[in-house]
């Protein structure tokens, strides 16, 4: 019952939030007029919408059958391409105030004086995201299953019901304060869950000693450390490149706000990273083998379990919030960006005379269709989490990652260039996916493809890049 009452507040706070935060203009329902001032709340709201139930689900129980090269390789690239992110991002602010972009296909269009590069990365934004929002919908309906003992669709529904709620009515200025939040719940559960496996195994020394060797070796435990570090990898990439962050970043209201967010988002990406990422081979060190059997087939069981089984009554509770809030933040992010590339980015390039008001109506409107066929999508999912998050995650990432980076840095780019790296990641992934070697994630592929495409067609074209010299000291 405590559960369900938590629950019912957790939602009249989104809601009379939502309802305060409302916006009535485009510009402000996708960037918040670029009025955040807070850097503490865009550092942990961005935590909290790169991490979603994936991470606390799948990443929690995925080194079940990793072993412990997850939970190095997957902490080290976070931290990582958290503390790269941060230092890039007051370029990332002034490029997009320079060139007043409202999305990351319209930055790199302006960028490059590409109309056609905009509407290919609106797409991919479009396809990958549908398929990433489906593993999310998957840990957010598990979570409320093994948690408040509602069935599998049930979940489903009431994740659509909330989410509908506060993205419909606050856009980015709800999803940013609401997601600020849902970072401090997330933080906390990923510390509570930690220390009640810890207690559980008698302390970190005495859990370590019952781990099985197989599980603490380098190698992997049933899975390659080879796959566990491209998944990683892939995983963390976003953190750089994922647009439905980058956004977050061009809502701050100056630079210096920009600076001050890069101290508390990788701190706090670094406490959860390590909390969430660890639980999984802690976890053979504090329970029973004949616990553990049936988390094997399914690692995104165990958080649940864990909850239930290790903290007192209540306290599961927190962990509940704590993961319905990483599955709410990310999800509401991400359908604020897909549905901005589809109404401001490719309506907008067919009849550019549509009006902002219609473009706020439809992008409400296609946002909670979005919604619901990603979670009716959701309903049958067979594979863990991790790998189906690596795979589309790392798509939007690579194909965003390689003309936003040069884009930044180096004068020369070119449309042709923009244009070949998004074609060439995107064929060469979905190929290696395929046909490829299982062994070699094919993120690293389309890295290097679409990084040889760019500066091929790039190189091959002879034209300036799109913006003059006097805005390049400007965006420096």
């Amino acid at each position: 019952m405590l559960n369900q009452l938590l629950l019912v507040a957790y939602v009249a706070v989104i809601v009379i939030l939502s309802i305060k935060l409302r916006q009535g203009t485009f510009t402000g329902f996708v960037l918040s007029d670029r009025n955040i001032a807070f850097p503490f709340v865009i550092g942990i709201a961005y935590t909290a919408a790169y991490f979603s139930a994936a991470s606390f689900l799948g990443g929690g129980g995925y080194g079940l059958v990793a072993g412990l090269p997850w939970v190095v390789w997957a902490t080290f690239f976070h931290v990582a391409f958290a503390c790269l992110a941060w230092m890039i991002a007051p370029r990332i602010w002034q490029m997009a105030r320079q060139y007043d972009a409202k999305t990351i296909p319209q930055l790199l269009e302006r960028r490059y004086s590409s109309p056609a590069g905009k509407i290919i990365l609106a797409v991919i934004m479009l396809i990958l995201y549908a398929v990433y929002l489906v593993p999310i919908f998957k840990g957010c309906a598990n979570l409320f299953s093994g948690l408040i003992g509602i069935t599998y669709v049930q979940g489903l529904m009431v994740a659509v019901a909330i989410v509908a709620v506060y993205y419909s009515i606050g856009g980015l200025p709800a999803i940013i304060w609401i997601g600020f939040i849902q970072g401090v719940l997330m933080i906390g559960g990923a510390i509570l869950l930690y220390a009640g496996l810890l207690q559980a195994g008698g302390g970190l020394y005495g859990i370590w000693e019952n781990i099985p060797a197989a599980v603490t070796s380098m190698s992997g435990n049933s899975v390659p450390w080879q796959k566990t570090f491209g998944q990683a990898f892939s995983i963390s990439l976003g953190l750089l490149a994922l647009p439905d962050l980058l956004i977050m970043i061009f809502s701050a209201r100056d630079r210096r706000v920009v600076r001050f967010a890069g101290l508390y988002g990788p701190l706090s990406i670094a406490i959860y990273a390590f909390c969430i990422f660890s639980l999984g081979i802690l976890a053979y060190g504090a329970l029973s083998p004949e616990t553990l059997q049936p988390f094997i087939s399914n690692p995104d069981g165990l958080v649940p379990f864990l909850a239930i089984k290790l903290l007192p009554p209540g306290f599961d509770a927190l962990i509940l919030l704590a993961a319905i809030s990483a599955a709410m933040s990310t999800i509401s992010a991400i359908i604020l960006v897909t549905t901005t590339s589809l109404t401001a980015d490719i309506l907008r390039y067919f009849r550019p005379e549509t009006s902002d008001q219609r473009v706020l109506l439809l992008t409400r409107a296609i946002g909670l269709i979005i919604l619901a066929v990603a979670a009716v999508s959701a309903v049958n999912v067979p594979q863990q989490i991790v790998p189906l998050v690596s795979v589309s995650m790392g798509v939007i990432a690579c194909s965003v990652f390689v003309p936003l980076i040069f884009g930044l840095y180096w004068d020369r780019g070119t449309s042709t260039g923009f244009v070949a790296s998004l074609l060439a990641s995107f064929g060469s992934v979905v190929l290696w996916q395929f046909y490829g070697n299982p062994l070699i994630h094919p993120v690293f592929v389309g890295l290097f493809c679409g990084t040889v495409a760019y500066l091929g067609g790039s190189l091959a074209t002879a034209q300036t890049a799109g913006r003059p010299k006097t805005e390049k000291s400007r965006a420096g």
